[in-house]
């Protein structure tokens, strides 16, 4: 492994990170030490890295408690716009293929037989992926871990 030297101004900086989470060789390690117990703006610097740390580790995302997050989540309104939108959204998608496949299948004329096997293929793929997924959710369902997992 190729050891880090110092930079062009004669500091640590670039080292400092690393040594604060503890990611260096022992030679860098002991590197860095000296040249801080030296050198005080790299100490300084050093410092506030420590300080920074400290603060990020302390900080949260939010003031509110995970009780009112979990209620908002759970809000019927919520639960009752998504249900009506997956609704639509699936019926809208069930119907539109049904016309597409009874307009391909009700005009002989408009297209070619290799036309039709080709938008005959997209659709069965496409019916067989929904089911394998369906099926796969459906018996994963019954085993799954993080089910009761909160957010």
């Amino acid at each position: 492994m190729m050891t880090k030297e110092l930079n062009d101004d004669g500091h640590v900086g670039d080292l400092l990170s690393g040594y604060i989470d503890n990611e260096l060789t022992q030679q860098e390690q002991q590197r860095v030490r000296l040249h801080c117990d030296s050198c005080p703006d790299c100490s300084r610097q050093m410092t506030e890295l420590r300080e920074m740390r400290v603060r990020i580790g302390a900080a949260t995302l939010s003031n509110r408690d995970h009780d009112f997050w979990r209620e908002d989540m759970d809000d019927m309104t919520v639960k009752a716009t998504r249900g009506i939108g997956w609704l639509l959204l699936l019926g809208g998608a069930i119907i539109g293929a049904g016309v597409g496949v009874y307009e391909i299948l009700s005009s002989p004329s408009s297209l070619s037989l290799l036309e039709k096997l080709v938008v005959g293929g997209v659709y069965g793929g496409l019916l067989l992926i929904f089911i394998s997924v369906l099926r796969q959710r459906l018996v994963e369902r019954k085993s799954d871990r993080y089910k009761d997992v909160e957010i």
